[in-house]
């Protein structure tokens, strides 16, 4: 089970995308991509500021397509990765080295199920005893 973070699901969806990421993307089962509850979150929040700008309704496709094309595979944000959340930053916090709210739900809802995290931003999960790909070198 790989969960794809908000940039390289981003990046997947743009329409110049970087050919290492659609080439390690086409190599993947589909049926082992997952998306989580925080990245469509991010995902809405980036598609309503680009309507609110521009009016273009471009993203908001991108989000509903998202939403039909992984609708069984989106893992929740729950009461356990709730908790988890909260020890995975006093941890980071502990150490110097904080961790966004929303960084730190999604390694949670990764540990939760034993996933890796397909992300370009691998020292923003370091040290949270999580699996991680960076499809844009890893490709």
């Amino acid at each position: 089970m790989i969960v794809l973070d908000t940039n390289v699901i981003s990046e997947i969806a743009r329409p110049a995308s970087n050919a290492k990421v659609l080439a390690w993307a086409a190599a993947q089962s589909e049926d082992h991509l997952y998306l989580c509850d925080v990245v469509l979150m991010e995902q809405s929040y980036g598609a309503e500021r680009i309507w609110l700008r521009d009016k273009s309704p471009r993203y908001r496709e991108v989000l509903d397509r998202l939403l039909v094309v992984y609708g069984g595979r989106i893992l929740a944000f729950d009461r356990h990765t709730a908790v988890e959340t909260g020890r995975l930053r006093a941890r980071r916090e502990a150490i110097g080295r904080p961790v966004s709210l929303q960084d730190a739900m999604i390694a949670a809802i990764c540990l939760s199920h034993g996933a890796t995290l397909a992300t370009r931003n691998i020292k923003d999960f370091e040290g949270l005893d999580l699996k991680l790909v960076n499809p844009f070198e890893d490709g």
